[in-house]
Order: structure tokens, then C-alpha cells, then sequence
């Protein structure tokens, strides 16, 4: 099976000759910090010291797939951002801090000295007139959001044995970009005929891109970001959440699905259990990435929902950086039984991190690859 073929397969619980393999992403730090540990530095730095990792670079060091995600973006070319974005711009520089205006609109502050915490200052929406002045850059008929390069994109991963997937934005991930967390925490309770505003916009503006991509490329995943949950549950009240959001998720989900994409995705960090049942009935049926520290059970959430449900990630970042012993028990609790009830693809749970060694790293690939391929442990 190639690439492609093993991702969809996996995620439609069917059979293949293993499960792919891919990771999440990489704290730079971490990529710096294997390279004193013996990484070559080609792998982080493949066109010289001043560039990054590539999905080619790190794939080949580690064995993995190709994959949609952070280092190999099978993502095909539709902007769904502000055209035109914002002007980037730097507001005042004294004594180190910094205050700039970027291309989100978003107004913020940070220092360069010492390890600085970015300070969000002010976000483009606050008012119904602010979304109102926001939507002419919000435009579905704006020249430039679908070009050429789609389907000359498409080819070109479809030639190579890659998965390709659309990106279809999300609600609260948009609002919250829009309106900042307190804000949109307030605007929740306070304003919530503008946020009903702004998912029906968000549903008309993305469906109206889809209707255009669609007929030109067939990918084989969507994909939403949400990002809306925190260690113990969700920003937002579910039941608050589903009264508003789920006929827009529906609208999406059921749209994709008439033009044959039938795997959607859904990226969340936090503690997402009471936002499960309003994604499912949104038609989202794969979820990511499950995170550990927030107490995310996937082997509780495989046997709740079975195989309505796929999952990516689930393997805590914080076994990675104490000893093979903790590795060991990380994996062994988990996919053992997931790969045997299928649907799951192992990755870390967030981005991994520089407390990791590179050796234990390594232990841990060769852990999944022994189970995925049916060898002896140890």
C-alpha cells in the first residue's frame, strides 16, 4: 500500500499491511537538542543552517509516512483567510518590548529579552460592526483563493502515493481568533445572536470555497480546528455549543460527503469528552490529538464509541522524557488494544518536546513499529 492508501484505509477501519507511521510535529528546541544527542544536522537544517525541517528530511531519518500534517502538508491550496490580510506593522519598540499589529489584525505585545510570553493586547472584533467590517475580507468571490495551483497540487501528491486533505476551518477556532478567549467566552453568554451571526457567515463563506475546490479536486480527508477545550473540559458550555454550532458542522460535514470525502477530522487539544457527542452529530467521525495531560482516555473513548470514532495521537509526551520502563507502560496501556480494534494512527499528543531524548524517542518508534508489524517485544 502506498501512502495514501494506508492513511485512508487505517482511519476506515479496514485492513492494511500496518499502520502508518507519522508524528505530530517538533518543538524546535527538541530538533536542536537531537542534534547534540547524534542527529545529523541535515535532518533539521536539510538546506543549511538557517532553514528548517522538512517532511523528506524527517522522514527518511525516522521512517514515517507522508501525512498531512506539520512537516508534510499534503494541504491543498485553498485560502480561506483575510484577503486583504491585515498590514503588519510595528506600533511602538521601547526598551525591548515590542507592540505590533500583525497580519490577523490582532494587536499584541512581547519582549525580546528572556523567554517572552506573548501579551494580546486587542482583536479586530469586538462589536457587531467590527465582524460587519471583517467580512469584506472574508469574501468567497475574492480572486486568489482558489488558483491553479489547486489542481497542479492534487497531481502532484495523487503521482507521489500522498494523501491530501482540505482544510475547512472551524467556529469556535474562528470566533476566537476573531474576538479573543475572554472575549469570545463573553460574547458566548452576552452576544450570542453574533455569534450565531458568525457561524452562519463562517458556513456560507466556507461552502461556497468548497463548492468551487470540489469540483475540481476530490481529497481524501477534511479537516476542522477548534482548539477549544482546556485541562478539565471544554470553554464553552456543550449544551451552549450544540444549540449553536452543530447545524453549521452539519452543513459542512454533509456537503463534503455528497462529493465523496467521507473522512473529517477534527484537531482539538484539552479535555474534549463532553464535546465528543456534538462532533459525531456533526457528522466529524476522527479526532486528534488526544491529549494525555488533560486527561484524554482513547482506550475509553474506543469503547464508548467504537468505530464511529477515529483516533490520532493519544500517547503521552510526558512518558517520552522518564525512562523505557515509563515508555513501555505508556504504549502497552493503549495501542495493543487500539490497534486491534483499528481506526488509530499512534502519534505523541501534542508537538514533542525538548525534555524528550532522542534515545528514548527512537525506543518508543521502535515499540509502535514491533507492535504495528506483529514482532516480539524486548
Amino acid at each position: 500500500m502506498n501512502d495514501r492508501e494506508r492513511l485512508k484505509a487505517t482511519l476506515q477501519f479496514k485492513q492494511t499491511d500496518r499502520i502508518p507511521y507519522w508524528e505530530c510535529a517538533f518543538w524546535n528546541e527538541t530538533l536542536v537538542r537531537w542534534e547534540a544527542e547524534g542527529m545529523p544536522p541535515e535532518v533539521s537544517h536539510p538546506r543549511g543552517p538557517d532553514s528548517g525541517p522538512t517532511g523528506e528530511s524527517l522522514r527518511n531519518y525516522f521512517g514515517f509516512d507522508r501525512n498531512f500534517g506539520v512537516y508534510f502538508r499534503g494541504t491543498l491550496p485553498v485560502h480561506l483567510g483575510f484577503i486583504p490580510a491585515f498590514e503588519s506593522r510595528v506600533i511602538s519598540d521601547e526598551n525591548d518590548v515590542i507592540t505590533e499589529q500583525g497580519g490577523d489584525g490582532v494587536i499584541s505585545r512581547w519582549s525580546r529579552t528572556g523567554h517572552s510570553t506573548r501579551q494580546f493586547l486587542r482583536f479586530p472584533v469586538e462589536t457587531r460592526a467590527d465582524f460587519h467590517e471583517i467580512k469584506k475580507r472574508l469574501d468567497a468571490d475574492t480572486p486568489g483563493r482558489i488558483t491553479d495551483t489547486l489542481s497542479a497540487s492534487f497531481q502532484q501528491f495523487r503521482n507521489e502515493g500522498a494523501p491530501t486533505c482540505l482544510q475547512v476551518g472551524g467556529y469556535y477556532g474562528f470566533a476566537r481568533n476573531l474576538m479573543g478567549l475572554e472575549g469570545v467566552s463573553i460574547a458566548f453568554c452576552d452576544q450570542p445572536e453574533l455569534i450565531e451571526e458568525m457561524f452562519e457567515h463562517r458556513t456560507e463563506y466556507v461552502s461556497r470555497l468548497l463548492e468551487q475546490a470540489l469540483k475540481i479536486v476530490r481529497p481524501d480527508f477534511a479537516e476542522f480546528w477548534e482548539d477549544m477545550a482546556y485541562k478539565t473540559g471544554p470553554l464553552v458550555s456543550p449544551v451552549l455549543y450544540r444549540r449553536l454550532a452543530l447545524k453549521h458542522y452539519q452543513a459542512i460535514t454533509d456537503l463534503l460527503r455528497r462529493h465523496g470525502v467521507d473522512i473529517i477530522l477534527l484537531d482539538s487539544d484539552g479535555n474534549i469528552d463532553e464535546l465528543i457527542p456534538v462532533w459525531l452529530d456533526g457528522g466529524i467521525n476522527c479526532l486528534w490529538p488526544f491529549e494525555a495531560a488533560a486527561g484524554m482516555d482513547p482506550v475509553t473513548v474506543r469503547k464508548k464509541y467504537g468505530k464511529r470514532l477515529g483516533i490520532i495521537g493519544a500517547i503521552d509526551k510526558r512518558a517520552l522524557a522518564k525512562d523505557r520502563k515509563a515508555i513501555e507502560t505508556e504504549v502497552m496501556a493503549k495501542v495493543p488494544y487500539l490497534l486491534e480494534t483499528g481506526g488509530f494512527i499512534p502519534t505523541c499528543d501534542h508537538a514533542v518536546p525538548p525534555d524528550v531524548p532522542l534515545d528514548n524517542y527512537r525506543y518508543y518508534l521502535d515499540l509502535i513499529h514491533r507492535l504495528a508489524e506483529g514482532r516480539p517485544i524486548g
